[in-house]
């Protein structure tokens, strides 16, 4: 049997899909508080997250996981909880990374953007963990709100 047996490709690409634009919210905030906020990556990423992430929760609750309107509200304090600890971790392992990249010889490619280069080798990472803890929260919102009617 499948693991993934869960996961439905089509939705996941429009998760991944709506999931990059709001990334694009995202870091391009990242940007803007690391570049002329001058904040540390960590902090930067973490106040960035929140914009991108709370796109992605408007754009995907009923296009991706089929939550009506009234019920998501709701839940958006639980999202953002959740995604409190997700993005300690996230954060916590881009600071990691990009002191890595700041320490590695040879990376000529990267040209000094150690923080947005770092920011985009945890994407994946984060864009699939995201997906999973909506589809459990959206599954759950469902069995509650079938539950109350």
């Amino acid at each position: 049997m499948n693991p993934f047996h869960w996961v439905n490709l089509r939705n996941f690409l429009y998760f991944a899909t709506l999931s990059g634009m709001g990334w694009f919210l995202d870091f391009g905030t990242f940007l803007v508080l690391v570049g002329a906020a001058h904040l540390p990556e960590s902090v930067a990423n973490f106040f960035s997250s929140y914009v991108g992430l709370t796109f992605v929760w408007i754009t995907s609750l009923q296009r991706v996981f089929n939550v009506n309107a009234k019920s998501r509200h709701h839940f958006l304090l639980v999202y953002w909880v959740g995604q409190f600890f997700s993005i300690l971790a996230y954060s916590w392992a881009l600071h990691i990374v990009a002191q890595a990249l700041s320490q590695a010889p040879g990376l000529p490619f990267i040209g000094g953007h150690t923080d947005a280069s770092a920011k985009i080798i945890i994407t994946p990472f984060n864009l699939v963990s995201n997906y999973i803890f909506m589809k459990v929260l959206t599954q759950y919102m469902h069995r509650a709100r079938s539950s109350h009617a």
